[in-house]
């Protein structure tokens, strides 16, 4: 009897896991996520502008929100989405301040568009100071972000945490 009933058994579990086989699906196409940066909205920034970290790329260090200037290192570095390359010129306002500068001296600023030398300016006092220069139409793109470098040859360098600063950044960008 044991062994009808080992049979009965056997024969009932054999026959519950008979069931049809789920139809095949090809799995779906996978894509890549598309992953954009945000865009930049024009060709001229301002610090105090609520967009002002969408032109940052580095060098710039975060300051009051939607303050008029913010500090950088020694290498600040912007992107500007343009929608024209002839007939502009870069300019680039900012501070060298009093307190810093009593410590670097005059200083030197090296500019660069992606990569490219674009000028060179020497500042002998601190306060207010103001750059511009034509750019060669070469050196300029529409079909993705410009990026632009400011070097400054002597940062002061924070005893207290080690930063280096160089100056104060007001607004940059390029205009007709």
């Amino acid at each position: 009897m044991f062994r009808r009933l080992f049979i009965a058994a056997t024969v009932l579990l054999c026959l519950s896991a008979c069931t049809p086989e789920p139809e095949w699906y090809a799995p779906p196409m996978q894509r890549a996520a598309l992953r954009k940066e945000p865009r930049a909205v024009g060709s001229v920034i301002t610090m105090d502008s609520p967009m002002a970290d969408s032109y940052i790329v580095s060098g710039v260090l975060r300051g009051e929100p939607l303050s008029q200037w913010r500090w950088t290192n020694q290498r600040p570095e912007l992107r500007f989405y343009l929608t024209e390359t002839k007939g502009l010129k870069f300019f680039m306002d900012f501070v060298l301040a009093e307190a810093t500068f009593k410590f670097t001296g005059p200083v030197t600023v090296r500019f660069l568009i992606d990569g490219k030398p674009l000028g060179i300016a020497h500042y002998g006092k601190p306060g207010d100071q103001h750059y511009e220069t034509e750019v060669p139409e070469s050196l300029l793109k529409t079909s993705e972000p410009v990026t632009v470098a400011a070097e400054v040859d002597k940062v002061y360098v924070s005893p207290q945490d080690g930063v280096k600063l160089g100056f104060l950044l007001v607004r940059a960008g390029f205009e007709q």
